[in-house]
């Protein structure tokens, strides 16, 4: 039985389709919505908007969970994670996460005690944010 899940990305990004596609196991089989950037820089959150058309397009596709692949965002607002994840579920009727949080948890299954983190630095994103993780 294959399982399908949605994955919402910005428009700019390139390479989540391929990765995903060529990394996924058999069973699993995503579905993308691009995003528009809701400012100027590279890593600026998307569009409110976006993510709720898209997340309602994924749940017509009858997807499992949706994730919001775009770490960067957030790390702009300790309240970003919420309020998308708020969006993505009304929008397509399932659960969602944001890969931050997919990163966290994944972190802590294994254990991981401490760990590097290696990032762009940009305008608000360079401030530490540990209630992401």
């Amino acid at each position: 039985m294959i399982r399908h899940f949605g994955a919402l990305i910005p428009s700019t990004n390139t390479t989540v389709e391929i990765e995903y596609n060529r990394l996924l196991p058999a069973t699993l089989q995503v579905h993308v919505g691009r995003l528009g950037k809701g400012a100027n820089t590279p890593f600026s959150p998307s569009l409110d908007a976006d993510i709720e058309y898209q997340a309602r397009l994924l749940g017509n596709a009858k997807v499992e969970v949706i994730c919001l692949a775009q770490t960067s965002a957030s790390l702009f607002d300790d309240a970003y994670d919420a309020a998308v994840k708020g969006l993505m579920t009304e929008g397509a009727g399932v659960p969602s996460l944001t890969s931050a949080e997919a990163i966290g948890q994944a972190v802590r299954a294994l254990g991981a005690k401490r760990i590097g983190l290696v990032v762009a630095l940009f305008a608000r994103g360079d401030q530490p944010r540990p209630a992401v993780f």
